[in-house]
């Protein structure tokens, strides 16, 4: 696309708003929760028609696990349990506690897959719907972010894709849940993709679902395709192939992996059919109407976490939140092996530093896209992990806001104190 036109045009202005939050995938929504709660005035900008991200439109599931290394204690608190909480008012989750690996919730690898959590992807739109509406939240669903405008390191509109047409809007604090970093990107942050030497992101996974399926046994077998038991009986969630080197960012590369992985479903669903005892009878249930996409950008910020900080389970001072998930990183090409080849720390952590991308003093970044090394952010995708750094990122833009400070210059310990009030966990 070496060819260019100018366009110009007037957009309509609106509103003005405390903090914006684009993307309202798992740690969107929590951002958005969080701050709101605390009385700021926030808009929630998501691309397609639900809440949730991966967790409803991409129908990924179970949440990966919500406890340390070795199964023994929580490391995911706060906005997390109220969800799977209100998940269980409509018997829509099976609480992490109550599953073990190997099983049928589960993979068949022991470690990192214990306490899982399954819930009901319909019932999780829902639930996220309440609760955006009682932190008074005001969400524009079906609005994707285009462009920003930006002065002396501060964004000062954003220009989102409405269905209305194009308007701005202003936020004296933006909140990146895009799962891209494309306001980051926009706004004239550094990003880069993939691994660091070859720029090759981990392999996508398009998401489906059967009904009328059982395993014959209690534990899952290895072979021959990964299905994980959901809350309804009979009900598998099914993430099994790959579609290599596609890059988020692109149209084109985005719309030839979506046809690959439709195929790629027909294929899953056969062997199901015709090789998995139990699975004779099963249909298709659905399909994910968005493919699952483990690694796109990462920003440039202030702190890189590293795969070090990692499998020694540095404590950083500015930390935010805990996780511990194996780095699972899938193999790049189809003639690797991949997967967990660097043991973790029994708990490792989240530096606030990793969410502040350098260059713009008004933007915090949440979710897998945040400042690492490829090699950790396969411990850090995961959608517990992204829930717990948007939840920070609220308070952050609150303390922002009311300070009058930077996001780089608010006070950490007010952070952790309002983190820890509100049941994050941090140590």
């Amino acid at each position: 696309m070496n060819e260019q036109i100018y366009y110009t045009k007037n957009l309509p202005f609106y509103g003005k708003y405390d903090v914006i939050v684009v993307g309202g995938g798992p740690a969107g929504v929590c951002a958005a929760i969080s701050a709101g709660r605390l009385g700021l005035k926030v808009l929630l900008a998501e691309a397609t028609g639900m809440l949730g991200g991966m967790a409803t439109a991409g129908l990924v599931q179970p949440f990966m696990t919500v406890y340390d290394r070795d199964g023994d204690e929580p490391t995911v608190g706060g906005i997390y349990r109220e969800i799977i909480e209100r998940l269980d008012e409509f018997s829509a989750v099976v609480y992490p506690e109550e599953t073990d690996s190997p099983s049928i919730y589960t993979s068949f690898i022991k470690k990192y897959h214990r306490h899982v959590t399954p819930f009901h992807s319909y019932m999780l739109q829902v639930v996220l719907d309440k609760m955006v509406q009682e932190a008074n939240v005001e969400v524009m669903l079906y609005t994707r972010f285009s462009d920003c405008i930006c002065e002396d390191e501060h964004i000062k509109y954003l220009v989102l894709s409405a269905l209305e047409g194009l308007i701005s809007v202003s936020g004296e604090i933006i909140i990146d849940c895009t799962g891209n970093a494309d306001v980051a990107a926009a706004s004239g942050v550094y990003t880069y993709k993939g691994d660091e030497e070859s720029g090759v992101p981990q392999p996508a996974t398009l998401m489906f679902e059967v009904g009328n399926a059982e395993y014959q046994k209690s534990e899952r077998p290895t072979l021959p395709v990964k299905a994980y038991r959901t809350p309804r009986k009979g009900v598998y969630s099914v993430n099994h192939y790959h579609v290599y080197s596609v890059d988020a960012t692109n149209s084109k590369s985005m719309s030839d992996a979506h046809r690959c992985a439709r195929l790629q479903v027909l294929d899953a669903y056969r062997v199901l059919r015709e090789e998995t005892p139990g699975f004779e009878n099963c249909e298709l249930f659905q399909v994910a109407s968005v493919l699952g996409v483990r690694e796109s950008r990462h920003i440039d910020g202030v702190y890189k976490i590293t795969v070090d900080d990692i499998a020694k389970g540095t404590k950083h001072s500015d930390r935010i939140a805990v996780y511990v998930f194996g780095m699972d990183v899938h193999s790049r090409n189809k003639n690797e092996t991949g997967n967990f080849k660097i043991e973790v720390a029994k708990r490792y952590y989240i530096p606030y530093r990793s969410m502040l991308p350098k260059r713009v003093n008004n933007l915090l970044v949440a979710g897998k896209t945040i400042s690492c090394e490829s090699q950790a952010a396969g411990g850090l995708r995961c959608m517990p992990c992204a829930m717990a750094m948007g939840q920070a990122a609220g308070p952050a833009a609150f303390l922002s806001v009311n300070t009058k400070k930077t996001v780089n210059e608010i006070d950490i310990s007010m952070l952790q104190s309002i983190l820890k009030e509100n049941k994050a966990i941090l140590d």
